[in-house]
C-alpha cells in the first residue's frame, strides 16, 4: 500500500500567559492510503491539535509532515467538527453540493452526485429543509454527505458523533462505514469511544497524556463489513476492548 501522510518528529506548543504548553511531542507515524485510523486518548492529550496540524489548519512547532495529493483536480482534504458546519441559508441539497459547486464540476455531474449521497445517508425527504429544521443526526448526516460528495483524498473527523444519542450515533456510524466501503477513503477520525474505534476502525492510535505521544498502535483484524451487535459478541472484540481500556485508563489516571 502506498503511504498517503508520513509523521516525522512533530510537535505542537501554544504560549499561554508566557507559559510553553506542549500539545503533543514527538509523533512519528505513516499511514497507508485507503487506511481508517482512530486516534484515542485523555482528553487535553492533543488529538485535536494534531488532527488540526494535519489539516493544515494549525502550523506545527517541530518536525515535518508529508501528504501525498494524488489528483491536483480534487481537494487533498475535508474536515468534519462535532458541531455541523453548514450553511445556515441553504438547504440540504444546496449545502452538499457546495463544495462541487466551487470546483466548477459540470452541472449534471453535482446533479449525479449529490443525490446520490442523499440517497446513501436516508435524507431524500429532506432536500429542501435548511439545517435548523434538522435534529442533530441529520444535520451531521448532511456533514458526511458534504464531506464525501466533494471528492477529497482524505477525510478528518473530529468526534463527529459524540454529541448524538446512541442510536443515532450506531445508525450515523454504520452509514459512515457504508460510504467509506464503496470508496475508500483515507480516513483519520478522532473518538473518546474505544468501541466506536474497534468498530470503525484498521488501526488505532492510543496517545499518552499531556503532552500527548504515541502510548501503542492496535490493528483491528476484523473482516468487513462489519456488524456492531457481532463483534460485540466476539471474545476478539472484548479481549481489544480490555487491552485498549487498562491502557488508557493508566493515563487517564496521569492526566
Amino acid at each position: 500500500m502506498n503511504v498517503k501522510i508520513k509523521i516525522n518528529g512533530l510537535s505542537k506548543q501554544f504560549k499561554v500567559k508566557d507559559k510553553n504548553v506542549i500539545a503533543f511531542q514527538n509523533i512519528n507515524l505513516s499511514i497507508n492510503e485507503g487506511e481508517f485510523w482512530c486516534f484515542v486518548g485523555p482528553s487535553g492529550c492533543g488529538k485535536t491539535t494534531l488532527l488540526r496540524v494535519l489539516a493544515d489548519l494549525e502550523v506545527p512547532s517541530s518536525g515535518s509532515l508529508e501528504i501525498m495529493h494524488n489528483d491536483i483536480n480534487k481537494p487533498l482534504n475535508s474536515m468534519i467538527f462535532q458541531e455541523h458546519a453548514l450553511f445556515p441559508w441553504m438547504t440540504v441539497w444546496d449545502n452538499i453540493a457546495y463544495g462541487l459547486k466551487n470546483r466548477n464540476v459540470p452541472k449534471n455531474e453535482i446533479k449525479e452526485v449529490v443525490n446520490d449521497f442523499i440517497t446513501k445517508t436516508g435524507l431524500n425527504d429532506f432536500t429542501k429543509a435548511y439545517p435548523h429544521q434538522l435534529s442533530g443526526g441529520m444535520r451531521q448526516r448532511v456533514s458526511i454527505a458534504m464531506a464525501f460528495a466533494n471528492d477529497p483524498e482524505i477525510l478528518f473527523m473530529d468526534e463527529p458523533f459524540a454529541s448524538l444519542d446512541e442510536q443515532n450515533r450506531i445508525i450515523l456510524q454504520q452509514e459512515l462505514l457504508q460510504i467509506w466501503e464503496s470508496n475508500k477513503k483515507t480516513v483519520v477520525f478522532i473518538t473518546h469511544s474505544i468501541d466506536e474505534a474497534i468498530y470503525l476502525s484498521d488501526k488505532i492510535m492510543l496517545m499518552t497524556s499531556q503532552p500527548g505521544k504515541i502510548k501503542s498502535i492496535y490493528s483491528v483484524d476484523v473482516p468487513r463489513p462489519r456488524n456492531m451487535t457481532e463483534m460485540r459478541k466476539s471474545a476478539y472484540f472484548n479481549e481489544l476492548f480490555t487491552k485498549i481500556w487498562l491502557e488508557l485508563k493508566d493515563e487517564v489516571k496521569r492526566y
